[in-house]
Order: structure tokens, then C-alpha cells, then sequence
């Protein structure tokens, strides 16, 4: 352990001797690694490169107050943990950091009234969700981790559910936070639904990675359990058109909250699977709320997208994707792999953008990969969503590592020659930092670098993410 370090441990325990610290080896190594495709090789390789000194479970907003203020005093590197499933190498304890699992903040409270509830930043989205049904509500938040994923890291990477099309994204979903900045001190945002009182600041801290403080509580805004739930499924010619028909039935204000269509390529086994035409698109739909609304949306929805080619399939299809939802079987059987490497690349782009970051992503990975599959996911008034995931393999771990390397690369490279972005959901991490400058531009990391430098001038808190 380095030397600043045990110091500060010394003093931690003197403060908080109630506090809950790991130091074992086989501790440490828990926390070392997320999900980051990188840190599968480095597992399998040898003995792990990167392991935190010490790891803290504070179980208070006033524990992590004291962590924070002593660790500013002591110029001590610290890195928030939540639930381990980011997969941009957010979380690698590069220099022998310190380690603070926030996964012990596990508040809850409902305000019916408001229609929020506050998740504390330990709570995991299934956690949440399950209390809020038993209440008779919802916060419309699936992601993919569900399991897995806690509040404050879901808010601090501005994550996104596959029930997005109708309950949004973090940002939009997020009333009010509070955080503890690198100093200790905690800043609270107003629970007022709308501001005109400067900048809101909410904002800063949902999508920051942790790099200006570490998220205590989020209040989500919620809603009541739907009364009718449905799905559907229809296939299409090719990619545009189904682009076109989801296009056109978000402009009329018809937003299903699972819109999720397949190209060609990644449609092909679920064609097969149930049954419908070869060659052909797959979209599936979900709707949810109250009977009569969902019934109009699914005849608007039949309308427009027969109108653009489209042939309705029933509810199987729908049903079947909603069953295995959670499933990343796939990309990490590739991961466990010798020389194995997989990963889901996913950026945004404008309507009359979108389609070509698609296809010039997939040109770009598919001559480094076994199987290359693609579909939109997440839709937007402006714009669409496109997962691009790779499935690529080599001889031995070390090249597997080289390879992902490049392929995270060509991908990005390609959504940004195209009109498309760094990063939809997942973040930016220490993974897709190199790139960040080509999206925000020269004044935007300006900013991004000023804004860190007053809070936290020592770069203490999560040093190296979105490359500061």
C-alpha cells in the first residue's frame, strides 16, 4: 500500500471505526474490475495489473462526508463503486486508488403525492422497482443491468432503460440528486419540477462519471402501474424502411416505449426462430398504460407501418425479446474466450444521419470480426439510437486485448465520421476518452477541464475518466 495511502487509513479508522474496510487481497480483487471487455483479458491473462489499496462501504451520506473531507486534506486518490457493471473501464484503479463502495446507501422513500421516490445510491434498479410495485408504481427504468446496476452509478453515467422510448433516459427521468463534491461538501439540488434560476445543476453531476462527486440519492419521478400491457411484432424489406416507419409514427407524438428494430443481419436468427419470411427486418413493440391509449397507439402504429412495407406478426415475437430482455450471454461467452473479445458500441446520431453511422459502422468492424449485429433501440424526436456489437477472435488473451483496442476504435471513428457521437448510455470511462475532443469540440473540453479544476484542483476524485 502506498505510504499516503496507510496514512489515510490510519486517520479513517481513528474517524469512522464503525467503517467497513477491505484490505485482503481477494477483497481488493472484487473490486479491481467492472464489466470493461479489457478486464476480462486482463483476468485471464496474468496476475491482475490493477488493484485498489483499500476499498470503503461507507453506509452514510455523513460516512462519506468524512471519507471525502479527509481524503481532500490528505490529497488521497479516490474512486466511487457501485454495482460493477459499467463496461468502459470507469472504475480501474490505475494508480493503487482507494476504493469507496457506495452500495450500502440503500435509502428509500415514496411521495405519492409528487409521484417520486428517492433510490439510494446503493440500491440496484431491480431493488427499486420491485418496492415500488408492491406500492403500485413504476419508474419505467430497465436497463439492461438491472440487476446489478445501482442508482448512484446508473445517474452518474446518465444510463438508459429498454423502456426508453416512453419513460426516457436518466436526464429525463432524474427530479433531484444529492452529492458529495471532492471537499466534502454537499450539494443538494431543489426538488421544484422546473427552474429558471441559472444552470440546473442537477445536470453537471448526471452523466459525469464521478469525476465532480459522488451521488448520495437520486429522486426518480414515477408513475402508476400500467393497466394494459402489449406487444407486437412486424418485419420489413430492409433497415430503411423500418427506420422510416418508426420515423413517422414518433413524429405523429406515438411513442411505444420498446421500439426496437433489427437489421438484417441480427434479425436472421430471430426470423428463423419464430417462423417469418427470410431477408426480411425485424421490429418488436411494447406499449403499456392505460387500455384505451394503447389501443389507439397500436392502430396508429398497424397504419403507418404497413404504409411503409411493414407485415404484422402478432405478439409472440414481442413477448419472446420481453422474456430474455436481460440476457448478455452472448458477448461474454465471446469475452471468457482465449483471444475472445465483444462488445456493444452504441452512439446516437440525427434521423438523416443515422442510417449511414449504421451502415459504416458495420463496414468498418466487419473485416476485423467473426459476426458484427446491429439494432436500434432507444428513439427520439430528433434522432435514433443504433447498438453496434462485435464478436471478434484471436489467438491469445494479450492479442484479444489489441483487437478489442482496435475495434473500439474503428467504431467510434466511424459514428463520428458519419454525424454520429462517442456514446449513447454507456459512457465514456477511461475507454472512449481519446475521442471525447471530437465530440464536445475545443470549447466543451474547455469547459469540462475548468468546471474540474475548481471543485476538485488535486484530481482526486475518479482521475483519468472522460480524460480528465
Amino acid at each position: 500500500m502506498k505510504e499516503l495511502n496507510k496514512k489515510y487509513i490510519t486517520e479513517i479508522k481513528k474517524e469512522l471505526p464503525q467503517l467497513e474496510i477491505y484490505t485482503q487481497k481477494e477483497e481488493r480483487l472484487i473490486y479491481a474490475h467492472a464489466t470493461f471487455p479489457v478486464e476480462y483479458k486482463w483476468i485471464l491473462q496474468a496476475e491482475y495489473k490493477y488493484l485498489p489499496d483499500a476499498v470503503l462501504a461507507p453506509e452514510s451520506e455523513a460516512e462519506l462526508i468524512k471519507i471525502m473531507k479527509i481524503a481532500h486534506k490528505n490529497k488521497v486518490q479516490l474512486i466511487p463503486y457501485g454495482g460493477g457493471s459499467g463496461i468502459v473501464g470507469g472504475s480501474i484503479a490505475e494508480d493503487n486508488e482507494i476504493m469507496v463502495d457506495t452500495k450500502k446507501m440503500r435509502k428509500f422513500e415514496i411521495n405519492p403525492t409528487n409521484l417520486t421516490a428517492v433510490a439510494g445510491a446503493g440500491l440496484t434498479g431491480a431493488e427499486f422497482e420491485n418496492r415500488l410495485n408492491e406500492k403500485g408504481y413504476t419508474c419505467g427504468h430497465y436497463p439492461q443491468s438491472f440487476q446489478s446496476a445501482v442508482f448512484g452509478g446508473m445517474a452518474a453515467t446518465d444510463a438508459i432503460g429498454t423502456f426508453s422510448t416512453k419513460y426516457g433516459k436518466m436526464c429525463d427521468m432524474v427530479n433531484s440528486l444529492r452529492v458529495v463534491l471532492p471537499d466534502g461538501q454537499l450539494f443538494k439540488s431543489h426538488k421544484a419540477p422546473r427552474k429558471s434560476s441559472g444552470p440546473d445543476l442537477k445536470y453537471l453531476f448526471i452523466g459525469s462519471e464521478g469525476v465532480y462527486g459522488i451521488i448520495t440519492e437520486v429522486e426518480m419521478k414515477i408513475y402508476p402501474l400500467a393497466e394494459k400491457r402489449a406487444f407486437e411484432a412486424y418485419t420489413f424489406p430492409d433497415t430503411h424502411s423500418g427506420l422510416e416507419a418508426v420515423r413517422n409514427f414518433m413524429r405523429l407524438g406515438i411513442n411505444p416505449p420498446v421500439v426496437r428494430l433489427y437489421d438484417e443481419v441480427e434479425s436472421e436468427p430471430k426470423i428463423k426462430k419464430l417462423a417469418y419470411e427470410k431477408g426480411m427486418c425485424v421490429l418488436f413493440l411494447v406499449y403499456e398504460g392505460l387500455e384505451e391509449i394503447v389501443e389507439i397507439e397500436r392502430k396508429k402504429v398497424r397504419e403507418v407501418c404497413i404504409s411503409h412495407g411493414g407485415k404484422y406478426k402478432g405478439e409472440e415475437g414481442g413477448e419472446n425479446w420481453f422474456n430474455t430482455r436481460f440476457s448478455t450471454k452472448g458477448m461474454l461467452d465471446y469475452d471468457r474466450k482465449k483471444g475472445g473479445t465483444a462488445d456493444a458500441i452504441e452512439v446516437a446520431a440525427p434521423w438523416n444521419k443515422i442510417e449511414n453511422v449504421w451502415r459504416e459502422m458495420r463496414k468498418a468492424l466487419e473485416p476485423l470480426c467473426d459476426y458484427v449485429d446491429c439494432h436500434f433501440s432507444h428513439f427520439y424526436h430528433s434522432g435514433a439510437s443504433v447498438y453496434v456489437i462485435f464478436h471478434a477472435k484471436t489467438d491469445d488473451d494479450y492479442q484479444g486485448e489489441e483487437l478489442y483496442n482496435l475495434c473500439l476504435k474503428k467504431a467510434i471513428e466511424a459514428s463520428l465520421a458519419n454525424g454520429g457521437n462517442v456514446s449513447h448510455h454507456h459512457g465514456i470511462g477511461k475507454a472512449k476518452a481519446p475521442w471525447l475532443v471530437e465530440e464536445h469540440g475545443d470549447a466543451g473540453i474547455y469547459l469540462l477541464e475548468a468546471i474540474k479544476e475548481k471543485i476538485d484542483p488535486n484530481r482526486l476524485l475518479n482521475r483519468g475518466v472522460l480524460g480528465l
